[in-house]
């Protein structure tokens, strides 16, 4: 009979965002572990929660038809005292426990990103100790749940240099380690609580990973902490191991991986048990540890409705009660404006009909035009629980801004030119009723959202705009929406052939090579096939399978399962061309950030999935 386990220590894709490390999607991952019967999975990458609202979207599809199956949301931290150079780097497993809890690792991350810095050649993104006891301070214990990670932890970590140090009779050094033990281990029940941290041990065979197994039992004797299994997946299978290896080989050469990640992958009970024999480790009493963590994690959702994001305006008078500026039968929406307890929508009527009086044009047809238009936002505004009056009143604020920066600014385009108020808001520069374009075409009752209203300014002052909002908002209440690159079908031939290796290509397969064979993969009105329709056709797009390529491929043993495996792999993030998101006085109640290459903050959920979350842009 299977064992209820719950595995806390998991990576996918988006682990890859400073270095190359898995290869693993986030939904083929919790169906695997769905396949071998987990109670549920927590995903924890590295420094990364930009999978966390793919992760919502599948939670929300299977939740009915895996109802006792939880996905948990966490992330792998570096966890240190200090930001100083040259120091270990020390990795620590945090799980959200709640949307609290999510809350709480937004801000962690968002501020481990903010302060990132290059360290003997790569970017490192640690926390300190301090910032984490701040944070818990601030929303209580309880919301967050720890673990001491894997041999790159500090329990870990130190466990294995005492045991070393002990062995060759070196006490000074076994002491020190022995102490930064006890005191890790104390900071932590300190910090998150008792009931809230536990230890984590790895089913692995190597020696450094056996020796640290064997003690732990011990160690949780001493200090009366439960252990917990963490299959630290960064591929799928054992079999998908040779992939993984190509992987990580395409990008700094050869790489000391066999015997770290040589149980790397999402390991069934079997598995597990074989390789925590001669440890003294007890499987059941294990997974009992993770079941408890388990019962700790609580549903949640990312998904919040779309919120506007305001700006001060000019407090109307608030018309009085019996005083009736519109016909309340010809304009029941304007006449409600006028009596609203809503300074954003009394500033969008008056300033509306001072511009209609000053252009002369304050008749029945504009204003009927513009009861129109305020029904339909009133109506939206009222689904979405956001005031959407505070919309284009935002636009007009910030193209007044970008006017003050030197920039010129678009007459408009597309279907944002048919408002009424967006021109009279100066949003928009034609008169919608004098060129006939429909209000609908926009916005209307059906569609629940915030409609785009694209404004062009001259690219030489984006930044000089940037800075005047951040001055007027902070740091993060203007942030560029960031993007995800992906291993693309020409990109996986030639990292799939840069880390090919073999008896006989033990320097992988020749550049000249990778371009003979990505040259073979068709285009159709300037689309690459994919390596899928390549190799085995895809009949509802009338694709045969490419021979000439399927040919050159298999001539050497294990490419294709290596391109297969590679292609589509979120591997960078880059900024987006004109997406830009602002934030209120609090940005991690709904989003968290990170640093694009070139120092630029941006944020850690791409466009789609920031406006899953609620974001305003």
């Amino acid at each position: 009979m299977t064992i209820s386990r719950f595995d806390i220590h998991n990576h996918t894709h988006y682990s890859n965002l400073r270095l190359v490390d898995c290869t693993v999607r986030p939904r083929q991952l919790i169906d695997r572990a769905i396949e071998l019967g987990l109670t549920g999975i927590a995903i924890t990458d590295h420094e990364s929660l930009g999978g966390h609202v793919e992760l919502d979207r599948i939670q929300e599809e299977y939740k009915d038809k895996y109802p006792n199956f939880k996905i948990v949301r966490g992330n792998e931290i570096y966890l240190t005292d200090t930001r100083d150079k040259g120091q270990y780097y020390y990795h620590h497993i945090l799980l959200a426990l709640d949307a609290t809890g999510h809350k709480m690792l937004r801000e962690l991350s968002s501020t481990a990103w903010i302060n990132s810095y290059f360290d003997r050649g790569m970017e490192r993104v640690p926390t300190l100790k301090s910032e984490v006891e701040a944070v818990v301070g601030k929303y209580g214990q309880g919301h967050l749940y720890a673990s001491a990670a894997c041999l790159a932890g500090e329990v870990n970590h130190n466990l294995s240099q005492m045991i070393q140090a002990e062995q060759i009779g070196d006490t000074q050094t076994a002491n020190k380690c022995h102490n930064n033990i006890v005191n890790f281990i104390l900071w932590c029940e300190n910090t998150y609580g008792k009931d809230y941290f536990s230890l984590e041990v790895a089913p692995g065979r190597s020696d450094e990973q056996l020796a640290v197994n064997s003690r732990m039992g011990n160690l949780a004797h001493a200090f009366d902490l439960p252990i917990v299994i963490g299959c630290d997946t960064h591929y799928l299978r054992k079999e998908d191991r040779f992939v993984h290896k190509a992987f990580l080989n395409s990008k700094d050469g050869e790489r000391e991986i066999d015997s770290f990640y040589s149980y790397a992958y999402l390991q069934s009970e079997e598995e597990i048990r074989e390789n925590l024999k001669g440890t003294g480790l007890d499987y059941n009493e294990l997974c009992a540890s993770s079941m408890k963590i388990w019962d700790k994690c609580q549903y949640y959702s990312l998904a919040h409705k779309q919120q506007v994001p305001q700006v001060p305006v000019p407090d109307f008078p608030k018309e009085n009660k019996g005083s009736h500026k519109y016909d309340t039968k010809k304009y029941p929406t304007l006449d409600y404006l006028m009596h609203s307890d809503n300074p954003q929508e009394r500033y969008w009527i008056n300033y509306c009909q001072e511009q209609l009086e000053k252009k002369g044009l304050n008749n029945e047809t504009y204003l009927s035009r513009l009861e129109e238009e305020a029904d339909i936002n009133k109506v939206i505004g009222d689904k979405l629980d956001t005031c959407m009056f505070a919309y284009p009143i935002f636009l007009q604020h910030y193209i007044n801004l970008f006017w003050e920066c030197g920039s010129t600014v678009g007459a408009g385009r597309g279907s944002a030119c048919s408002g009424l108020n967006h021109w009279l808001l100066n949003v928009t520069q034609l008169d919608p009723v004098v060129n006939e374009l429909p209000y609908w075409r926009y916005s209307n009752k059906e569609r629940v959202e915030l409609g785009d209203i694209d404004i062009d300014l001259a690219p030489s002052k984006r930044e000089l705009v940037f800075q005047k909002i951040r001055e007027e908002r902070g740091q993060l209440g203007c942030v560029q929406v960031c993007t995800y690159g992906t291993i693309s079908t020409k990109a996986a031939v030639k990292v799939a052939c840069r880390g090919y290796r073999s008896q006989e290509y033990q320097e992988g397969i020749d550049l000249d090579e990778a371009e003979y064979i990505s040259s073979l993969i068709p285009s159709e009105r300037g689309f690459l096939w994919n390596l899928s329709d390549c190799f085995y056709g895809n009949k509802e797009k009338d694709r045969a399978p490419v021979k000439n390529f399927i040919s050159a491929v298999e001539k050497y043993g294990g490419l294709k399962d290596i391109l297969l495996g590679i292609e589509g792999l979120v591997t960078q993030r880059g900024i987006h061309a004109s997406g830009v998101n602002f934030y209120d006085e609090d940005p991690y109640k709904t989003a968290c950030f990170m640093k694009a290459k070139n120092g630029a903050i941006i944020t850690q959920y791409s466009l789609h999935d920031a406006e899953y979350c609620g974001d305003g842009r």
